[in-house]
């Protein structure tokens, strides 16, 4: 049986299982609500966009405004730093471009950029942070209410393990669990199989033995949607 919650290690471990934008956003999004108390005005765009790079924005302090950014990615930090939509673009977007509610422009704000993966090599966090110190340099103490934030592979480990009896329901985890477990008792039950075909001289039993596994995978996705998104 596959249990995240078990220990720290196993839920790093199946942290890195995400594969999909929708599990790491809906992690992310009850943490903030349930553990950090802030409420959501933006969530992650359904579009090929994105919200001028604010995948999740949260106000932080209700009375003032002040607001916090979370740019959510998957996989390590190298692989997402460039590119039009990269974290170096999407931290220029979130700390720079003002909101598109009223109410909310010219307010203190900071970004945590949050990720599945490690840093990838050195050079990835040295070009991050200087990054990250020059757009504070242009908020200036005006509306820089923090220093940006990463929580990588390990952060988000220890912030989710040290809750985790909040997150133990969250549904897009319980799927993942499914997925996995059921992937792995296909394994099983095609090993046994195998085991007792294997010296079979009759080339149609591994045919009927692929067709059988074949047909148990597509019932399974029918249900709980295709295992290849999730890839081990």
């Amino acid at each position: 049986m596959i249990a995240p919650f078990s220990s720290k290690a196993s839920l790093k471990w199946f942290l890195e299982k995400f594969k999909e934008d929708k599990e790491l956003d809906s992690l992310i999004e009850e943490y903030i609500q349930k553990i950090l108390g802030h409420r959501i005005i933006m969530s992650p765009s359904k579009g090929p966009y994105g919200e001028k790079g604010k995948d999740i924005v949260a106000i932080e302090n209700e009375d003032t405004g002040d607001y916090c950014s979370y740019v959510v990615k998957r996989g390590n930090l190298h692989e997402n730093l460039k590119g039009s939509f990269g974290i170096l673009r999407q931290i220029e977007w979130a700390m720079l471009i003002e909101l598109e509610i009223d109410k909310y422009k010219g307010k203190k704000r900071t970004a945590v950029v949050t990720h599945n993966g490690k840093e990838g090599y050195r050079g990835a966090i040295d070009r991050f942070e200087k990054h990250c110190r020059n757009i504070e340099a242009q908020c200036g103490g005006a509306i820089l209410l923090r220093p940006i934030e990463r929580w990588d592979i390990d952060e988000l480990a220890n912030r989710i393990f040290e809750k985790r009896e909040v997150f133990i329901k969250n549904s897009e985890i319980k799927l993942l669990i499914d997925r996995l477990e059921q992937s792995h008792n296909l394994i099983l039950d095609f090993k046994e199989k195998y085991e007792n075909v294997k010296n079979s001289p009759d080339p149609v039993t591994y045919k009927e033995l692929s067709e059988d596994l074949y047909n148990k995978i597509k019932e399974r996705e029918d249900i709980l949607g295709p295992f290849d998104q999730h890839k081990i």
